[in-house]
């Protein structure tokens, strides 16, 4: 039985659980992104301040490239005092400037001045015109400057010029101390996801009880439903086997009783007409009743076949089958009718043979109406603990404008509803040119 609680405790606790952390993830995120922007201002405002208080000096440096090239060092000492001085009370670690060729003119740790990082790809992103920056947590790797960072810094690439209009004399690298920034926003995430978390958490414990409440009615209902069911399946039951007794006692009366009756009538008719002589005139009046006592007497016994045959009784299921499928092609003679009886007549018990009589009975009477077939299969046979009841039937070629014929499951309703009642199971199926097969199976007790 399918668990709807449990199935949706667990999968609302998984979702919500997911859903915070991507939450979280995503307000992570965007928190990084703002306060990258918010450094990257900050780094401009403090760039724009150095080139402020030294633009003559700093420009005239950088416009003299080839005296930049044979003396890298040669950077001036008050641009590099400022620098220093305006970066001195801020989270600036380090600072850099490159000349349009992509030296280091002048660094905050003197071992790089002079090298060629034409190739850094911030400093190439700058000298075209555009800031970039990048934040490099503690032990993860800078892609720009390809070494391994011991501090958590944003590093900022930022284009040196008089104005946005002119063109870019060179290049400052500033590197802030970002250490507090990342506690706070590691803090604000923690606080973040387990708010997230625990507002989830209160969702999870509302709307379990919301689908507890929603479970428990139902399955009350299911077990009304349920109850109904076996009701409903009892009173079935009981009025097929009601409805097989009336058939069996009337059958009985009519083969026994009133066929017995009119045997009796036409002996004591051919008797009378005998004493009377074939000359009377009363005696060929009589004469002529006899065929019709004969008429109805032979009536009278296929009414109470139909109703329930006699052999099913005194000889058994399978040969009751046989004579049922000889007067179904007599019937039908367009129908051929293929057997492949192999069951025992012992091992079949005595309460399914009716059951199975009146499955191959509905069963051929609806593919006779509906079917539009010259040939039906009937297969029945005992395979270890296992009873089996086969009945297949291919498609003839079908009238032109012919209804379609209904569903399986509503057409042999009958035949479903006799085998699950009678502790079977049933099966319809029907492939893709049309062929229909039906099996209802039963355990029996091994031979």
């Amino acid at each position: 039985m399918f668990k709807l609680l449990r199935f949706y405790s667990i999968a609302s606790f998984v979702s919500i659980f997911i859903t915070a952390a991507l939450l979280t993830l995503f307000y992570r995120q965007i928190t990084i992104q703002w306060n990258t922007q918010l450094a990257e201002k900050n780094n401009t405002a403090l760039a724009q301040t150095v080139l402020n208080s030294v633009r003559p000096v700093l420009m005239q440096y950088l416009d003299g490239t080839e005296r930049l090239k044979s003396h890298p060092q040669d950077f001036p000492a008050e641009v590099a005092a400022v620098i220093e001085n305006v970066v001195r009370d801020t989270p600036v670690v380090r600072f850099k400037v490159y000349n349009r060729e992509g030296r280091i003119s002048f660094s905050s740790n003197a071992s790089q001045i002079g090298m060629d990082q034409s190739r850094n790809t911030g400093f190439m992103t700058a000298i075209g015109g555009k800031s970039v920056s990048r934040l490099i947590y503690r032990d993860s790797f800078n892609p720009f400057d390809k070494v391994t960072e011991e501090d958590n810094l944003l590093q900022s690439y930022i284009p040196v010029r008089i104005s946005p209009d002119e063109p870019v004399h060179g290049v400052f690298e500033i590197y802030t101390d970002v250490n507090q920034m990342v506690r706070e926003n590691n803090f604000i995430v923690f606080i973040a996801l387990l708010g997230a978390e625990l507002i989830m958490a209160v969702l999870f414990v509302a709307l379990v009880l919301i689908v507890r409440r929603g479970n428990q009615r139902l399955e009350t209902q299911q077990q009304g439903i349920h109850k109904r069911a076996l009701t409903l399946e009892m009173l079935s039951n009981r009025l097929l086997n009601s409805d097989e007794e009336e058939k069996q006692k009337i059958a009985f009366d009519l083969h026994e009783g009133l066929a017995q009756t009119l045997s009796a009538i036409k002996a004591n008719i051919e008797s009378s007409r005998m004493l009377i002589g074939s000359d009377n005139k009363n005696a060929r009046a009589l004469e002529s009743i006899v065929p019709v006592i004969q008429g109805a007497i032979q009536e009278v016994r296929s009414i109470a076949t139909g109703l329930r045959p006699s052999s099913l009784d005194e000889l058994g299921l399978i040969p009751t089958i046989n004579w049922f499928c000889r007067e179904f092609e007599r019937s039908n003679q367009d129908i051929r009718v293929e057997l492949a009886l192999s069951g025992e007549e012992e091992r079949i018990p005595t309460a399914l043979k009716i059951v199975i009589y009146r499955i191959i009975e509905s069963a051929f009477n609806n593919i006779a109406q509906h079917a539009h077939t010259d040939w039906i299969l009937l297969d029945l046979r005992i395979e270890n603990d296992t009873l089996a009841l086969k009945i297949s039937s291919a498609p003839d070629t079908s009238p032109a404008g012919q209804d379609p014929a209904p569903d399986l499951q509503l057409r042999f309703a009958e035949a479903q509803e006799r085998t699950l009642l009678s502790g079977g199971i049933f099966q319809a199926a029907e492939d893709l040119i049309g062929t229909m097969t039906l099996t209802s199976t039963w355990p029996v007790q091994k031979g």
